[in-house]
């Protein structure tokens, strides 16, 4: 992907792949996001973008079974701002967090950690969208 293209996604209508404990992180892995991408001198274009990891540092634990599949809602809450529903790819927190999601067959989930990176693994891939 070109260095002037830039990502930004949000967890409505996500699918996660697996989330998994390393020590006191957890790791969320999407299968995929909904994305726009920004392309210097070019009109932005909404897709799905595969290979989106969230690492919640010192995660608050939480059963990960409950973190599988699509993502009907979510968002990102920082001490004294306003929710944020999209966030860039990749990018980092160094504060506590905490990051609610609304997967579709699993009620709603509030995820507390200390910190968090959004980063894309290699090989990930952004597809634009063919909806109408």
């Amino acid at each position: 992907m070109e260095p002037q293209t830039t990502f930004e996604m949000e967890f409505a209508d996500s699918e996660i792949r697996q989330a998994l404990w390393q020590g006191d992180d957890l790791h969320v892995l999407f299968s995929a996001v909904a994305a726009t991408r920004h392309a210097l001198g070019d009109a932005s274009t909404s897709g799905f973008l595969q290979g989106v990891e969230l690492v919640l540092r010192q995660c608050t634990p939480v059963p990960t079974a409950a973190l599988f599949g699509r993502v009907r809602s979510g968002a990102l809450r920082l001490e004294g701002q306003p929710s944020i529903l999209r966030i860039s790819v990749p990018s980092t927190w160094d504060q506590p967090l905490a990051l609610e999601l609304e997967p579709a067959q699993n009620g709603f989930l509030v995820l507390q950690a200390q910190g968090m990176e959004c980063r894309l693994q290699a090989g990930g891939v952004f597809r634009e969208s063919l909806f109408c």
